[in-house]
């Protein structure tokens, strides 16, 4: 009979597994709670509970430490990266300034020399004139 019981991996060491002669008056008369309790300290389950609890804890744990991590981000770092974006983002405007003002500065610059060389042609050629009158 033991192996039979082993062989569906049934723990028959558990007090609880078979219910003696005596003492089914009693289990009849026991509360809804406690006849669950027993049927699962017979089938195992109590042990799992136990797990499941520890697991339950664990969890509960790390969502408080989320929680503490979600709120440091939002006081702490999300107002600071707010801060650097804006930063970057002016930087970027800034850089985008400093270009056109060297493109601009360029073209002043090649302006004034194709200027003064239109100037100095002008000037040369006024000046052949006179010397050929």
């Amino acid at each position: 009979v033991s192996d039979l019981f082993r062989s569906v991996q049934l723990n028959i060491n558990n007090p609880h597994f078979l219910i003696m002669q005596g003492r089914i008056t009693k289990v009849l008369n026991m509360k809804p709670q406690e006849i669950l309790s027993m049927i699962e300290e017979a089938a195992g389950t109590s042990l799992y509970e136990s797990k499941k609890q520890s697991a339950l804890k664990t969890i509960e744990k790390k969502d408080n430490k989320l929680t503490d991590i979600n709120k440091i981000l939002d006081e702490e770092l999300n107002p600071t990266l707010e801060k650097l974006k804006a930063e970057r983002a002016s930087y970027l405007e800034y850089q985008k300034v400093q270009r056109q003002i060297e493109t601009l500065t360029r073209l002043v610059v090649a302006y004034k020399y194709t200027r003064a060389e239109h100037v100095i042609r002008m000037l040369l050629r006024k000046c052949c004139l006179y010397k050929i009158r």
